[in-house]
């Protein structure tokens, strides 16, 4: 766990004002166990030896709280929120999760990326609990945490969600949103689609347990997700009521431009005569399914499942939706372009051949690049980090090297050594008989 061989993989975080990609790590040694946050700009990470520069030292935070800080993760301020983005270039906020001796509490503190320091004045920290926080706007958060017994789920996870303005006491926030004591947890989030010609969908949710929720989501108005006193809001009218998204309490939903996507754990007959198989990925208009309910639909189908496929994942960069298919427990990437300004997907490409090997796809940055990393190991390569471009599979482009067999693969950035010598060995599938 403490080798320096092993690949810092990264997250990016907006640009620089001269339009360099900004990439965390988040890295653990001997000399730093608790961890480094750090970052470096895309064009050093592809070299051998990245030029990082912290931004927060763990293990000295605890010398200097006199806490076992144990980092739990961050949230960033969306760049399409904050008006100090810099025409939506720059994070310049992010709530840092901090536990002590890492148990699942968590203290939450607002990290400020233009002064490199916690904020101080006003900011939006939150003492040890459960909590789960979400930027709404620059100076509204959306917070579950405990604020005693009654607030809590019998699991222990905040029941009750609340907006939080920036200058007020968090105990005077508004409860916007409860769920059940029996519920595992509760919780809200914003899906901003305008990039892909959508709408902003406002979403709350139950979970009720480990596989079932449900769901429900209005359209909303940038302008909603501003402070109630902000003087933009002046003139603009209230949003709609929530409403229930009618899909089985084990399906889960997402949105994506003028389109929501239902992934299914069982069957589902959302018209009556029309059954869409467990395991299957469909999609329909998401002001229709809102507004008129799931019987006034035109469904499409992503995926559908056989005995021997399954859809594992997916990612979204600009343009493309990428699905990551298991098909004969060997790996395969499917590619879809996003049409007709975010209406519906078109089957552009998939690899030639499932590979026995482990894959995945994730975006880079879903609003500005069609670029994704490309992560691979297999039984006889090491685990390995390409950078690739989803766009090479519509344009058909040849590989860039004899190296790789996708067309989608630019650069391999990052690998680890091999452990043993597999040159003369070769992996194969075969199938018995029972």
């Amino acid at each position: 766990l403490e080798s320096n061989d092993r690949i810092p993989y990264v997250r990016k975080y907006g640009n620089t004002d001269d339009g360099e990609e900004v990439l965390f790590n988040l890295w653990k040694d001997a000399d730093h166990p608790k961890g480094l946050w750090r970052k470096t700009m895309m064009s050093s990470y592809k070299t051998d030896e990245p030029d990082w520069t912290t931004v927060l030292d763990i293990d000295a935070l605890a010398e200097k709280d006199g806490i076992s800080w144990v980092w739990k993760g961050s949230t960033a301020l969306p760049r399409s929120r904050d008006p100090l983005s810099n025409d939506g270039q720059r994070i310049t906020r992010s709530l840092l999760s901090l536990s002590r001796g890492g148990s699942d509490a968590t203290h939450v503190k607002e990290f400020d990326f233009l002064t490199g320091d916690f904020v101080e004045e006003n900011p939006f920290n939150l003492p040890e609990a459960k909590s789960r926080v979400r930027y709404k706007s620059r100076d509204v958060l959306t917070v579950g945490t405990d604020f005693g017994p009654e607030s809590l789920t019998d699991s222990g996870y905040p029941r009750t969600v609340r907006e939080w303005v920036r200058g007020t006491k968090l105990e005077d926030a508004p409860i916007v949103f409860e769920g059940e004591k029996a519920d595992v947890s509760i919780g809200t989030y914003c899906d901003d689609q305008r990039r892909n010609h959508g709408a902003i969908y406002e979403v709350r949710y139950r979970t009720l347990t480990f596989y079932t929720s449900k769901t429900w989501a209005r359209k909303i108005e940038y302008e909603h997700l501003l402070a109630p006193n902000d003087p933009l809001r002046e003139g603009v009218e209230e949003p709609g009521d929530f409403v229930e998204l009618d899909v089985q309490d084990d399906a889960s939903v997402d949105f994506l431009g003028k389109m929501m996507i239902v992934s299914l754990r069982s069957d589902w007959e959302p018209i009556e005569g029309k059954i869409f198989k467990a395991g299957s990925l469909v999609y329909a208009d998401a002001d229709t399914f809102i507004a008129k309910g799931k019987e006034s639909c035109d469904y499409k189908i992503l995926f559908e499942p056989t005995d021997r496929t399954a859809f594992e994942t997916y990612t979204i960069t600009k343009n493309y939706f990428i699905l990551n298919v298991m098909d004969n427990v060997k790996s395969r990437l499917v590619f879809y372009k996003i049409d007709g300004e975010g209406s519906f997907l078109s089957l552009i490409g998939k690899d030639e051949d499932a590979q026995i090997r482990d894959n995945s796809a994730s975006a880079i940055d879903s609003v500005e690049t069609d670029m994704f990393w490309f992560m691979t190991s297999s039984y006889t390569e090491p685990s390995s980090l390409c950078l690739a471009d989803a766009s090479k599979v519509e344009t058909g482009e040849a590989p860039s090297s004899s190296e790789f067999k996708q067309p989608y693969v630019l650069e391999k950035i990052k690998y680890l050594p091999p452990q043993y010598d597999a040159s003369d060995l070769v992996v194969d599938q075969r199938f018995a008989t029972s």
